[in-house]
């Protein structure tokens, strides 16, 4: 019962979540809203899955975990390896682990300022 507009921004975590999650229409509209709505979304490790089935994985240029990465291609997304991906026509911040949260958080900082 939630809308997009209720929200100024998205925080997908990782974890095996995302994966059930994207077989879940409901969950599956909600962050193609995002995508489509110019507010940020920040997602980290397995996170991505999602923009999978939103069917908007070809415009996006991000990271995510290693297992993820390669669907991510195969949907048509530029994938790059680095700590943090920002695609800033998108207002898409993405990270690949735990490890990266220094790099993460910092994006995320700067794009709510």
């Amino acid at each position: 019962d939630v809308s997009v507009a209720d929200f100024d921004a998205l925080l997908i975590p990782g974890g095996f979540s995302p994966d059930q999650l994207r077989v879940d229409e409901r969950f599956v509209d909600f962050v193609k809203g995002f995508l489509l709505s110019n507010k940020n979304v920040f997602a980290i490790c397995h996170g991505p899955q999602l923009f999978i089935q939103s069917g908007l994985a070809s415009a996006l240029k991000l990271t995510a975990f290693t297992s993820v990465r390669p669907d991510l291609y195969y949907a048509g997304a530029q994938v790059l390896d680095e700590p943090v991906v920002v695609d800033e026509k998108h207002k898409l911040i993405t990270s690949r682990t735990p490890d990266d949260l220094d790099d993460f958080n910092r994006e995320i900082t700067a794009a709510l300022a």
